[in-house]
């Protein structure tokens, strides 16, 4: 689930200025370079998003971290999340994740969402493509209660996990973790315990390997898959009503 693997290799630069490795053959065995240590701080573990931009550790996807859809301004230490096309779009998603650092790890947070229908959708989320990925979210279901869903798909086939109610306003604390070969979703309640919010689901969907074997059926190429799987913030407005979610803070945690 952890994407691309690091290598290094002796290399030569040509004549011609291309760097090719030692001998056109790439060895198994690297001895390691005599050089001084330059480590590199980690990234903090909690971000109760204070600062003027989003840290270096989170990515979005297809679309660069704009005003057009993610605020940290509007609402004092919380970052605002327009919602998005649906997890079918291609175009204009609105995903804030960051990469799974382990495959025992976690991100939490607290989400302050009042949606109005079932088609305005926040939570948390274990993504690995547009295909695969695992999301707990809050929404209306049919007949207008506010829930805490989790649904999960599965190479496009999506299937529902859990639901269950929740009280009508404020702020939803939110978990998803990666355990091995597991993802669990968790939520907080008002006595501040966490409980699961559905089953353990299967954690492997989000690997390269399970990801890149298939041959799409509708015409596609296969292609390689090598991105690694995100934890992040996912927040879905399908009906473009303009609708968001506010989150008070982020903790991600390797285990």
């Amino acid at each position: 689930m952890l994407g691309r693997e690091t290598a290094i290799q002796r290399v030569e630069w040509s004549a011609d200025g291309w760097p090719r490795i030692a001998g056109g053959i790439p060895a198994e065995q690297v001895a390691a370079p005599a050089l001084p240590p330059h480590p590199v701080p980690a990234p903090p573990e909690r971000d109760d998003f204070d600062g003027d931009a989003l840290g270096p550790q989170w990515s979005t996807l297809r679309r660069p971290a704009g005003p057009d859809w993610l605020d940290l301004s509007a609402r004092p230490s919380h970052l605002r999340i327009r919602g998005g096309q649906s997890p079918r779009g291609l175009r204009s998603p609105s995903l804030v994740a960051r990469r799974a650092g382990s495959v025992h790890c976690s991100l939490e947070t607290s989400v302050d969402f009042r949606p109005t229908d079932v088609r305005q959708l926040a939570g948390v989320t274990a993504y690995y493509d547009t295909r695969n990925w695992h999301f707990a979210y809050i929404s209306r279901d049919d007949r207008g209660r506010r829930i805490l869903a989790v649904l999960t798909s599965d190479d496009g086939e999506r299937v529902p996990a859990a639901s269950l109610l929740l009280p009508d306003g404020g702020p939803v604390g939110l978990r998803v973790e990666l355990d091995g070969s597991y993802c669990r979703f968790g939520h907080r309640t008002a006595d501040g315990a966490w409980h699961d919010a559905g089953p353990a689901l299967n954690a492997t969907i989000l690997s390269d390997e399970y990801a890149g074997e298939k041959q799409p059926t509708d015409g596609r190429d296969a292609s390689p898959a090598f991105t690694g799987a995100f934890l992040g913030l996912w927040v879905q407005d399908i009906g473009a009503e303009g609708v968001y979610a506010d989150f008070d803070h982020a903790v991600y945690r390797d285990h």
